[in-house]
């Protein structure tokens, strides 16, 4: 029994030691890569086109999401891009619930969360069942493989 006890105790070990390695999930840039920094920066620069289209509420605009650092202002090392959707904006308030599993642990997906201007670096949202944004999305299609990429642009009406 004592020995199937540290067996188990070794398994669990090395399943969190696996699970703290492991890459995460997604394509992952170099924190100066410049292509990076372009698609941000026409995010940034283009962000009064999803302000104007949520405000609208228009007939055909859905699934307005943003794209931002999770750990801006906390004081974290790292950077978790992520993607908020069902956002609202009240008062300058920017909120949104957590489209994707996080890295940082004390979030989940599904998680309402208010998001800092200063930490947005993407935006989306579909117009006509065609998607406007998608910046850094486009970015990472070129870097995909054709098969990856034809899916993509295809979920995404393109």
């Amino acid at each position: 029994m004592k020995i199937l006890l540290i067996a188990l105790a070794v398994l669990s070990a090395l399943w969190l030691l696996w699970r703290r390695l492991a890459p995460p999930a997604g394509m992952v840039f170099d924190l100066d890569d410049p292509r990076m920094e372009v698609a941000k920066q026409q995010a940034r620069d283009s962000l009064p086109e999803f302000w104007a289209a949520l405000d609208a509420n228009a007939p055909g605009d859905s699934d307005f999401g943003l794209k931002f650092d999770l750990n801006h202002g906390r004081g974290l090392p790292d950077r978790e891009l992520i993607w908020a959707m069902g956002i609202s904006r009240n008062d300058g308030i920017i909120r949104g619930s957590l489209a994707n599993p996080p890295i940082n642990p004390a979030f989940r997906q599904g998680d309402m969360v208010e998001i800092t201007p200063d930490a947005i670096v993407d935006w989306c949202f579909f117009r006509n069942d065609v998607a406007h944004g998608h910046h850094i999305t486009r970015l990472m299609i070129e870097l995909s493989s054709p098969r990856q990429a034809r899916q993509a642009r295809q979920a995404l009406g393109w």
